[in-house]
């Protein structure tokens, strides 16, 4: 794996796509920036934290990210119920019975978390294949696409950090 720390020009247009992609992400609370590749995989590393992951000119944030610094002022998130936390951890794609709650409004295409029942964790990182209010009057078909997910091959290159 190579790793090295972003120049000042390439950390400023990181931080001007994760402002537009993200805009109510608090980049300054990050001092430290470094890229790590491997395999073709891009990730930016934030202060240690393996935080964003580049695939298909998309920034998507990684869990590691997520369960340290949280999401919930940042992100929409789903709330899946029980039945759907291990299938979701494996990288299913979400379906509409397993939806608890939709806890904020986001549009076709946006990021989501996938949060399970009991505590919120995050479980994975999917696109929305809807908007927020196409899904609550669905009552079956699959709803998001899994991006990230706890255990797969974003996972385990963070853990070679």
């Amino acid at each position: 794996m190579r790793r090295w720390q972003l120049s000042k020009k390439d950390k400023r247009l990181l931080l001007q796509r994760l402002r537009e992609l993200y805009p109510r992400f608090d980049v300054s609370r990050f001092s430290s920036i470094e890229i790590a590749v491997e395999d073709g995989i891009k990730l930016f590393v934030f202060d240690g934290v393996p935080a964003f992951i580049e695939a298909s000119r998309v920034l998507i944030p990684h869990l590691r990210l997520l369960l340290r610094h949280g999401y919930r002022d940042w992100l929409p998130y789903i709330v899946v119920d029980q039945g759907a936390v291990k299938p979701i951890s494996r990288g299913a794609d979400l379906m509409r019975p397993g939806i608890e709650s939709i806890a904020s409004e986001f549009d076709k295409d946006a990021i989501v978390v996938i949060v399970e029942p009991s505590r919120l964790l995050p479980l994975a990182v999917h696109r929305a294949l809807y908007n927020s209010s196409e899904i609550k009057e669905m009552e079956k078909g699959r709803v998001t696409e899994s991006l990230h997910h706890l255990g797969d091959r974003y996972w385990k290159l963070a853990e070679n950090l």
